[in-house]
């Protein structure tokens, strides 16, 4: 297992995990499917949309240089916490709701979104290209890069700014020590200054994710916990699901 090869490895590295959050409705499409795929995969998966339409167009462009080729959209993208800024303006319910047709349906509001939760380390050796950034892919300031090599993971994330006290988000069931409750800039000390985009820092998966890599589903409430649950009862898969508000703002 991913976790074996982590030891096997050395080092006392601490066990690195991925979020992708997206609206708990569009579950069934994923266990229907069996993966999470890119904006540009050749069969659309249709999904509600949480984003700024201006981000998503420069994503589909070649404004950032990928190791592999092709453009941001062509992989699915996680963040290393589920604390960041976009997750905190989804809170303040500033980021529109679409539909999988495209029709505007309200401001997009935390307590229905939910988690897919995996770890970097399992996806070495799948065959799956993947590769991580150090900013957030939405901005030239700080100009981001994008990494390829799994081994230079914990140097090329600023993982300073994720490990700092106080800590929120934990996972238990999966080895999750969670991250900084804090993701905004401020003027000192200088690794601060530029914290918010390095909290955005991203890890991107070419074309799909097989749901076989997701280690857990997080849910704000026992109430959406046990709505999951029953989407998944429905289904071939059994993926944990686990409530933590703690991975929430609310």
């Amino acid at each position: 297992m991913w976790w074996a090869r982590r030891i096997v490895r050395g080092a006392n590295l601490p066990t690195r995990f991925i979020f992708r959050q997206v609206h708990y409705s569009d579950l069934p499409t994923f266990l229907a499917d069996g993966e999470i795929r890119a904006k540009n995969h050749a069969t659309l998966q249709r999904c509600h949309q949480v984003s700024y339409q201006d981000i998503v167009d420069r994503r589909g462009t070649n404004e950032f240089s990928m190791p592999n080729g092709g453009v941001v959209n062509d992989y699915v993208p996680f963040y290393f916490s589920p604390i960041t800024a976009f997750t905190y303006t989804i809170f303040r319910e500033n980021v529109s709701l679409v539909s999988p047709d495209g029709t505007y349906l309200r401001k997009a509001c935390e307590d229905d979104r939910i988690f897919m939760v995996a770890a970097p380390e399992a996806f070495r050796g799948s065959g799956l290209f993947t590769c991580f950034s150090d900013y957030a892919l939405n901005s030239r300031a700080p100009m981001p890069t994008v990494e390829a090599d799994l081994d230079k993971l914990e140097d090329h994330v600023h993982w300073d700014v994720f490990d700092e006290s106080p800590q929120t988000a934990s996972i238990p069931e999966v080895g999750y020590q969670g991250v900084c409750r804090w993701y905004h800039n401020v003027a000192s000390p200088p690794h601060r200054m530029t914290r918010k985009e390095k909290r955005m820092a991203e890890f991107l998966v070419r074309k799909a994710v097989p749901l076989a890599k997701i280690v857990c589903i997080i849910a704000k409430t026992d109430a959406m916990k046990d709505t999951l649950k029953t989407m998944m009862a429905a289904s071939t898969w059994d993926i944990p699901v686990y409530s933590r508000r703690g991975c929430y703002y609310g």
